[in-house]
């Protein structure tokens, strides 16, 4: 069987969780005999494909940063992708997001689509940056769709609260992490000091200035804890004002990552925490649990299904409480341990290779 997943996600993101998805999906199928993955891409600086054995194209690192130069890379991305569609060399197409500029060319192939989250249906108001325009496309594809997967059975609810959609066409498959499978990880030198680990975009819903806010007590109450932010970018001129003003900024840190790094980061972490208001899925849940990191989590959308019993839960709207879980696994080595152990045992229940092995069930049952 043949899958052609398509250029949309992978033209703009340098990292993030849809294109760490399709990666690992494409990178379990490529060690297989009864699939064949082609991604129709021609330019990109996606970090996850920089060793991929299915990807062929070219980077344009030097100019990423001039917006012309991106929309010409999307606009000779979508060319491509639009010839590649039309060849009709494959069994299933499966788009990296949302554009439906494929359909006229997609004959009588199937299509799946992924539902990730309802993120801009949620705050497109709030935050027109996050796709407040998103909804007619994803609408036209879902209903289009001959088969939609939902990250998680929140990401399912959500589906069904916010679009017209088709309830038998849903399947919820769980997503899984390549960190689990490391069985002999690089090996990273600690920080020399104990830090607090915050992972990932800072903006928006991802809630990092509440978080920041919340934890700038305990911070001044244990003065040799700092907070690190691996990823995400640069600190903006904003959030530099904020960290000066906290008295703090010798103690809060932005680290730029790969993979490797950002396993070190969680192995020698106190503890990650995840405020965000809203998630898919999470995979940064998953990731502290392979690298053996307790995890302090919000409990709104999907994360309390992910990391079930092996977290601690906030209200990522009250800092009081987010400070009381946070501190709980500060001070509290036994409870840290006991949270490592079922953190050890939740990650059984994931694997980049089951996620592989559900979404090929969906192709063939419409192929």
């Amino acid at each position: 069987m043949k899958i052609l997943y398509d250029h949309q996600s992978f033209t703009g993101m340098t990292y993030g969780g849809v294109t760490r998805y399709f990666h690992e999906l494409m990178q379990s199928f490529s060690q297989r005999n009864d699939v064949d993955v082609e991604l129709s891409l021609k330019l990109s600086n996606n970090e996850y494909l920089a060793s991929a054995p299915f990807a062929n194209y070219w980077r344009f690192k030097r100019w990423s940063s001039t917006p012309t130069i991106v929309r010409a890379a999307s606009l000779i991305n979508r060319l491509y992708s639009m010839k590649r569609i039309g060849a009709g060399n494959f069994d299933v197409f499966h788009p990296t997001y949302y554009h439906p500029y494929f359909l006229p060319f997609l004959g009588r192939k199937p299509f799946v689509v992924t539902f990730h989250d309802a993120t801009s249906e949620r705050f497109g108001q709030a935050y027109p940056e996050l796709g407040e325009g998103l909804f007619a496309m994803k609408q036209t594809l879902l209903r289009r769709a001959d088969a939609v997967i939902a990250v998680s059975e929140f990401s399912r609810q959500e589906l069904l609260t916010f679009f017209d959609v088709d309830p038998a066409k849903i399947q919820v498959i769980p997503l899984g992490t390549s960190f689990s499978s490391w069985a002999n990880p690089p090996a990273t030198t600690p920080l020399p000091f104990p830090y607090l680990l915050f992972v990932g975009k800072r903006e928006f819903y991802k809630n990092f200035a509440f978080f920041f806010q919340a934890v700038q007590p305990l911070l001044h109450r244990y003065p040799d804890l700092h907070l690190v932010c691996a990823g995400g970018g640069s600190f903006t001129r904003a959030e530099q004002q904020k960290i000066q003003q906290s008295n703090l900024g010798g103690r809060v840190h932005q680290l730029p990552i790969n993979d490797a790094l950002l396993f070190g980061l969680y192995q020698h972490a106190r503890l990650f925490v995840f405020p965000s208001l809203n998630e898919g899925f999470g995979i940064p849940v998953l990731e502290a649990f392979s690298a053996g990191c307790p995890a302090a989590l919000s409990n709104r959308s999907s994360l309390p299904e992910v990391g079930g019993d092996a977290a601690l839960y906030f209200d990522p709207q009250d800092a009081e409480a987010m400070a009381h879980v946070v501190d709980q696994l500060i001070s509290n080595d036994s409870l840290r341990q006991q949270l490592l152990q079922k953190g050890r045992e939740r990650i059984t229940q994931f694997s980049c290779e089951k996620t592989a092995q559900l979404t090929l069930d969906v192709y063939k049952q419409i192929a």
